[in-house]
Protein backbone atom coordinates (compact mmCIF):
# COMPACT_ATOMS: atom_id res chain seq x y z
CA UNK A 1 0.00 0.00 0.00
CA UNK A 2 1.70 3.51 -0.98
CA UNK A 3 1.61 5.90 1.52
CA UNK A 4 0.61 8.52 -0.14
CA UNK A 5 -0.63 9.92 -3.65
CA UNK A 6 2.66 10.40 -5.67
CA UNK A 7 3.08 9.28 -9.34
CA UNK A 8 5.79 8.35 -10.85
CA UNK A 9 6.77 9.62 -13.90
CA UNK A 10 9.61 6.58 -15.01
CA UNK A 11 12.10 6.98 -17.77
CA UNK A 12 12.08 3.45 -20.21
CA UNK A 13 14.61 1.64 -18.14
CA UNK A 14 16.57 -1.25 -20.00
CA UNK A 15 14.85 -4.38 -19.30
CA UNK A 16 16.39 -7.95 -19.14
CA UNK A 17 13.74 -9.98 -19.75
CA UNK A 18 10.83 -9.54 -23.09
CA UNK A 19 7.16 -9.95 -22.73
CA UNK A 20 6.03 -10.50 -26.20
CA UNK A 21 1.97 -10.78 -26.36
CA UNK A 22 0.26 -13.21 -28.48
CA UNK A 23 -3.68 -13.94 -28.74
CA UNK A 24 -4.20 -12.64 -24.99
CA UNK A 25 -1.35 -15.29 -23.95
CA UNK A 26 1.63 -13.30 -22.65
CA UNK A 27 4.70 -15.30 -23.04
CA UNK A 28 7.51 -13.93 -20.91
CA UNK A 29 11.62 -14.93 -22.07
CA UNK A 30 14.15 -14.09 -20.16
CA UNK A 31 17.56 -12.68 -20.62
CA UNK A 32 20.62 -13.57 -18.57
CA UNK A 33 22.54 -10.91 -17.80
CA UNK A 34 22.94 -6.93 -18.39
CA UNK A 35 26.61 -5.43 -19.01
CA UNK A 36 28.04 -2.73 -17.43
CA UNK A 37 27.62 -0.52 -20.49
CA UNK A 38 23.86 -1.30 -20.34
CA UNK A 39 23.72 -4.01 -23.47
CA UNK A 40 21.90 -6.55 -22.69
CA UNK A 41 23.69 -9.89 -23.13
CA UNK A 42 21.32 -11.67 -25.23
CA UNK A 43 20.94 -15.54 -23.66
CA UNK A 44 17.37 -16.93 -23.57
CA UNK A 45 16.59 -18.89 -20.57
CA UNK A 46 12.81 -19.99 -20.31
CA UNK A 47 9.46 -18.97 -21.35
CA UNK A 48 6.53 -18.55 -19.17
CA UNK A 49 3.03 -18.34 -20.60
CA UNK A 50 0.48 -15.76 -18.25
CA UNK A 51 -2.95 -16.51 -18.76
CA UNK A 52 -6.06 -14.38 -16.83
CA UNK A 53 -7.92 -16.92 -14.98
CA UNK A 54 -10.62 -15.53 -13.12
CA UNK A 55 -11.29 -11.79 -11.42
CA UNK A 56 -13.69 -11.23 -8.86
CA UNK A 57 -16.77 -9.16 -8.85
CA UNK A 58 -16.15 -5.45 -8.09
CA UNK A 59 -17.54 -5.71 -4.49
CA UNK A 60 -14.61 -5.79 -2.56
CA UNK A 61 -13.58 -2.24 -1.41
CA UNK A 62 -10.22 -1.04 -1.84
CA UNK A 63 -8.66 -4.22 -1.51
CA UNK A 64 -5.23 -4.15 -0.82
CA UNK A 65 -3.44 -7.68 0.41
CA UNK A 66 -4.23 -10.99 -0.26
CA UNK A 67 -3.08 -14.62 1.55
CA UNK A 68 -3.60 -17.77 0.61
CA UNK A 69 -4.37 -20.41 3.33
CA UNK A 70 -3.79 -23.85 2.32
CA UNK A 71 -5.13 -25.94 4.81
CA UNK A 72 -8.50 -24.34 4.80
CA UNK A 73 -8.24 -23.64 0.32
CA UNK A 74 -9.31 -19.84 0.55
CA UNK A 75 -7.91 -16.65 -0.01
CA UNK A 76 -8.19 -13.89 2.57
CA UNK A 77 -8.33 -10.18 1.23
CA UNK A 78 -7.97 -7.38 3.14
CA UNK A 79 -10.31 -4.36 2.39
CA UNK A 80 -9.73 -0.91 3.79
CA UNK A 81 -12.70 0.66 2.28
CA UNK A 82 -11.58 4.36 3.48
CA UNK A 83 -9.00 6.51 3.78
CA UNK A 84 -5.72 4.08 4.54
CA UNK A 85 -4.96 5.93 7.67
CA UNK A 86 -8.24 6.87 9.22
CA UNK A 87 -9.18 4.85 12.57
CA UNK A 88 -12.74 4.82 11.52
CA UNK A 89 -14.13 0.92 11.76
CA UNK A 90 -14.36 0.37 7.98
CA UNK A 91 -12.51 -1.99 7.61
CA UNK A 92 -12.78 -5.74 7.56
CA UNK A 93 -11.53 -9.51 5.90
CA UNK A 94 -13.21 -11.16 2.84
CA UNK A 95 -12.87 -14.49 1.97
CA UNK A 96 -12.30 -15.63 -1.54
CA UNK A 97 -12.57 -19.06 -3.45
CA UNK A 98 -9.39 -20.17 -5.39
CA UNK A 99 -11.16 -21.96 -7.67
CA UNK A 100 -12.98 -19.25 -9.50
CA UNK A 101 -12.82 -16.20 -7.73
CA UNK A 102 -15.92 -16.21 -6.29
CA UNK A 103 -16.67 -14.45 -2.59
CA UNK A 104 -17.41 -16.63 -0.64
CA UNK A 105 -17.83 -14.09 2.89
CA UNK A 106 -17.80 -10.62 2.19
CA UNK A 107 -17.33 -9.57 5.52
CA UNK A 108 -15.69 -12.34 7.46
CA UNK A 109 -14.20 -10.27 9.80
CA UNK A 110 -15.27 -6.72 10.28
CA UNK A 111 -14.83 -3.51 13.28
CA UNK A 112 -11.21 -3.23 11.91
CA UNK A 113 -9.66 0.46 10.83
CA UNK A 114 -7.47 0.16 7.52
CA UNK A 115 -6.25 -3.28 7.24
CA UNK A 116 -3.30 -4.05 5.03
CA UNK A 117 -0.50 -6.53 5.06
CA UNK A 118 -1.52 -10.14 5.92
CA UNK A 119 0.70 -13.00 7.06
CA UNK A 120 -0.80 -16.35 7.98
CA UNK A 121 1.14 -18.37 11.28
CA UNK A 122 1.38 -22.70 11.65
CA UNK A 123 -1.87 -22.46 9.68
CA UNK A 124 -4.23 -21.49 12.06
CA UNK A 125 -2.79 -17.57 12.88
CA UNK A 126 -4.30 -14.73 10.61
CA UNK A 127 -2.27 -11.65 11.27
CA UNK A 128 -2.91 -8.09 9.65
CA UNK A 129 -1.31 -4.53 9.59
CA UNK A 130 -3.73 -2.17 10.73
CA UNK A 131 -2.14 1.53 10.84
CA UNK A 132 -0.61 1.40 14.41
CA UNK A 133 -1.73 -2.00 15.50
CA UNK A 134 -1.25 -5.91 14.77
CA UNK A 135 -3.90 -7.62 14.80
CA UNK A 136 -3.92 -11.43 15.41
CA UNK A 137 -7.19 -13.64 14.14
CA UNK A 138 -7.86 -17.26 15.21
CA UNK A 139 -8.47 -18.46 11.32
CA UNK A 140 -10.60 -21.82 12.72
CA UNK A 141 -13.34 -19.38 14.72
CA UNK A 142 -12.81 -16.14 12.69
CA UNK A 143 -12.30 -14.20 16.18
CA UNK A 144 -10.03 -11.56 16.89
CA UNK A 145 -8.01 -13.13 19.20
CA UNK A 146 -5.32 -9.92 20.08
CA UNK A 147 -4.30 -6.68 19.22
CA UNK A 148 -0.67 -5.56 19.81
CA UNK A 149 0.10 -1.89 19.02
CA UNK A 150 3.57 -0.78 17.01
CA UNK A 151 4.58 2.42 19.89
CA UNK A 152 5.65 5.30 17.59
CA UNK A 153 3.75 3.77 14.20
CA UNK A 154 2.77 5.52 11.49
CA UNK A 155 1.59 3.77 8.50
CA UNK A 156 1.67 -0.28 9.35
CA UNK A 157 2.20 -2.15 5.76
CA UNK A 158 3.23 -5.45 5.06
CA UNK A 159 3.81 -8.92 7.22
CA UNK A 160 5.87 -11.72 6.84
CA UNK A 161 6.79 -14.50 9.20
CA UNK A 162 10.35 -16.22 9.83
CA UNK A 163 10.86 -19.83 10.11
CA UNK A 164 10.60 -19.37 14.20
CA UNK A 165 7.46 -17.42 13.92
CA UNK A 166 8.20 -14.03 14.58
CA UNK A 167 6.65 -11.60 13.15
CA UNK A 168 7.66 -8.60 11.00
CA UNK A 169 5.66 -5.21 10.15
CA UNK A 170 6.70 -2.68 7.97
CA UNK A 171 6.19 0.73 8.84
CA UNK A 172 6.41 2.85 5.47
CA UNK A 173 5.93 6.65 7.30
CA UNK A 174 8.82 6.01 10.07
CA UNK A 175 11.41 3.62 8.35
CA UNK A 176 10.92 0.77 10.44
CA UNK A 177 10.45 -3.17 10.99
CA UNK A 178 8.64 -4.24 14.05
CA UNK A 179 8.82 -7.59 15.20
CA UNK A 180 6.41 -9.66 17.52
CA UNK A 181 8.59 -12.30 18.86
CA UNK A 182 7.22 -15.97 19.31
CA UNK A 183 8.99 -16.46 22.32
CA UNK A 184 7.38 -13.53 24.07
CA UNK A 185 4.10 -14.70 22.37
CA UNK A 186 3.93 -17.86 24.05
CA UNK A 187 5.21 -16.86 27.27
CA UNK A 188 2.13 -15.58 29.23
CA UNK A 189 1.15 -13.75 26.03
CA UNK A 190 2.94 -10.82 27.37
CA UNK A 191 4.38 -9.84 23.82
CA UNK A 192 4.31 -6.38 22.11
CA UNK A 193 5.65 -5.21 18.98
CA UNK A 194 9.09 -3.45 19.29
CA UNK A 195 11.31 -1.56 16.47
CA UNK A 196 13.51 -4.61 15.34
CA UNK A 197 14.91 -1.98 12.73
CA UNK A 198 14.95 1.82 11.55
CA UNK A 199 16.61 3.12 9.02
CA UNK A 200 16.83 5.59 6.36
CA UNK A 201 18.41 3.04 3.96
CA UNK A 202 14.75 0.64 4.27
CA UNK A 203 13.49 3.93 2.00
CA UNK A 204 9.94 3.43 3.14
CA UNK A 205 9.60 -0.47 3.30
CA UNK A 206 6.36 -1.37 2.27
CA UNK A 207 6.52 -5.31 1.20
CA UNK A 208 7.99 -8.24 3.10
CA UNK A 209 8.82 -11.23 2.43
CA UNK A 210 10.73 -14.03 4.37
CA UNK A 211 12.72 -15.98 2.20
CA UNK A 212 13.59 -19.01 3.92
CA UNK A 213 15.90 -20.14 1.65
CA UNK A 214 18.42 -18.19 2.29
CA UNK A 215 17.21 -16.43 6.04
CA UNK A 216 16.94 -12.78 4.39
CA UNK A 217 14.21 -10.92 4.64
CA UNK A 218 13.40 -9.06 1.15
CA UNK A 219 11.36 -5.91 1.32
CA UNK A 220 9.98 -3.80 -1.34
CA UNK A 221 10.04 0.05 -0.83
CA UNK A 222 8.12 3.16 -1.80
CA UNK A 223 10.78 5.39 -2.19
CA UNK A 224 11.17 7.78 0.25
CA UNK A 225 13.50 9.84 -1.60
CA UNK A 226 12.04 11.84 -4.41
CA UNK A 227 15.25 12.59 -6.11
CA UNK A 228 15.14 8.83 -6.46
CA UNK A 229 11.65 8.48 -8.36
CA UNK A 230 10.66 5.59 -6.64
CA UNK A 231 11.83 3.35 -4.26
CA UNK A 232 13.82 -0.26 -4.69
CA UNK A 233 13.98 -4.24 -3.53
CA UNK A 234 16.07 -4.26 -0.33
CA UNK A 235 17.53 -7.43 1.32
CA UNK A 236 18.50 -7.74 5.07
CA UNK A 237 20.41 -10.03 6.53
CA UNK A 238 18.08 -11.40 9.87
CA UNK A 239 21.48 -12.37 11.37
CA UNK A 240 22.85 -8.81 11.65
CA UNK A 241 20.27 -6.48 10.41
CA UNK A 242 22.30 -5.64 7.53
CA UNK A 243 20.41 -3.82 4.22
CA UNK A 244 21.89 -4.38 1.03
CA UNK A 245 20.11 -3.57 -2.37
CA UNK A 246 19.15 -6.54 -4.74
CA UNK A 247 20.63 -5.97 -8.07
CA UNK A 248 21.18 -2.41 -9.63
CA UNK A 249 18.24 0.22 -8.97
CA UNK A 250 16.57 0.65 -12.37
CA UNK A 251 19.40 -1.88 -14.37
CA UNK A 252 19.02 -5.09 -13.10
CA UNK A 253 15.95 -4.52 -10.48
CA UNK A 254 13.37 -1.89 -10.89
CA UNK A 255 12.45 1.20 -9.37
CA UNK A 256 9.17 2.30 -8.79
CA UNK A 257 6.60 3.00 -6.16
CA UNK A 258 6.84 -0.64 -5.23
CA UNK A 259 3.92 -2.66 -3.37
CA UNK A 260 4.18 -6.19 -2.90
CA UNK A 261 6.74 -8.70 -3.67
CA UNK A 262 6.45 -12.60 -3.28
CA UNK A 263 9.15 -15.52 -4.47
CA UNK A 264 8.18 -17.86 -7.53
CA UNK A 265 8.35 -20.47 -4.54
CA UNK A 266 8.24 -23.44 -7.05
CA UNK A 267 11.64 -22.27 -8.81
CA UNK A 268 12.77 -20.07 -6.31
CA UNK A 269 14.15 -18.17 -8.95
CA UNK A 270 12.22 -15.01 -9.44
CA UNK A 271 10.49 -12.24 -7.08
CA UNK A 272 7.00 -11.05 -8.10
CA UNK A 273 6.74 -6.71 -7.50
CA UNK A 274 3.82 -4.82 -8.10
CA UNK A 275 4.34 -1.20 -8.96
CA UNK A 276 1.40 0.39 -7.05
CA UNK A 277 0.71 3.57 -9.51
CA UNK A 278 2.28 1.59 -12.85
CA UNK A 279 -0.31 -1.10 -12.56
CA UNK A 280 2.78 -3.59 -12.93
CA UNK A 281 3.66 -6.91 -11.79
CA UNK A 282 7.39 -7.20 -12.31
CA UNK A 283 9.40 -10.52 -12.62
CA UNK A 284 12.74 -10.12 -10.71
CA UNK A 285 15.58 -12.71 -11.10
CA UNK A 286 16.28 -13.34 -7.56
CA UNK A 287 19.85 -13.18 -7.61
CA UNK A 288 19.85 -9.09 -8.99
CA UNK A 289 20.85 -10.18 -12.64
CA UNK A 290 17.77 -8.84 -14.12
CA UNK A 291 13.65 -7.98 -14.19
CA UNK A 292 11.40 -7.14 -16.39
CA UNK A 293 7.76 -6.84 -17.05
CA UNK A 294 5.33 -9.65 -16.26
CA UNK A 295 1.72 -8.32 -16.28
CA UNK A 296 0.74 -4.76 -17.21
CA UNK A 297 -2.88 -4.24 -16.22
CA UNK A 298 -2.88 -0.74 -18.05
CA UNK A 299 -4.27 0.68 -14.80
CA UNK A 300 -3.56 1.71 -11.26
CA UNK A 301 -3.85 -0.34 -8.59
CA UNK A 302 -1.95 -3.28 -8.08
CA UNK A 303 -1.27 -3.84 -4.57
CA UNK A 304 0.10 -6.74 -2.10
CA UNK A 305 -0.13 -9.91 -4.60
CA UNK A 306 -0.17 -13.35 -3.65
CA UNK A 307 1.76 -16.50 -5.39
CA UNK A 308 0.14 -19.55 -4.89
CA UNK A 309 2.48 -22.58 -4.60
CA UNK A 310 1.26 -25.50 -6.53
CA UNK A 311 -1.23 -24.10 -8.68
CA UNK A 312 1.26 -21.78 -10.17
CA UNK A 313 -0.84 -18.38 -9.81
CA UNK A 314 -0.65 -15.22 -8.59
CA UNK A 315 -3.00 -13.05 -7.23
CA UNK A 316 -3.08 -9.44 -7.84
CA UNK A 317 -5.03 -6.95 -5.55
CA UNK A 318 -6.58 -4.09 -8.08
CA UNK A 319 -7.67 -1.25 -5.34
CA UNK A 320 -9.11 1.63 -7.58
CA UNK A 321 -11.45 -1.51 -9.02
CA UNK A 322 -11.96 -3.06 -6.29
CA UNK A 323 -11.73 -6.41 -7.06
CA UNK A 324 -9.08 -9.37 -7.44
CA UNK A 325 -7.69 -10.71 -10.97
CA UNK A 326 -5.80 -14.09 -10.92
CA UNK A 327 -3.27 -15.13 -13.29
CA UNK A 328 -1.72 -18.78 -14.34
CA UNK A 329 1.60 -19.41 -15.07
CA UNK A 330 3.03 -22.26 -17.13
CA UNK A 331 7.00 -22.94 -18.03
Amino acid sequence: MISNNRRLSMKSLVLTLLLIVISGTAIYTGINSILNNNQVQAQQQEQIKINKVWETLAELKTPESVVYAPKQDTLFVSNIDGKPDQKDQKGFISKISLSNGSITELNWITGLDAPKGMAIYNNSKLYVSDITDLVEIEIANGKITNRYNAPGSKFLNDVAVDNQGNIYVADTRTNSIYILDRNLINNNNSASLQIWLQSPKLDAPNGLYFNDKNNKLIVASDGADPKKMGGSIKVINLQNRTISNLGKEGTTSPIGILDGIELDTTTGKYYYVTDNPAGKVYIVNADGTGYGTLIDLGKQGSADLAFVLGQNMIIIPIMQDNKLVAYKLAE
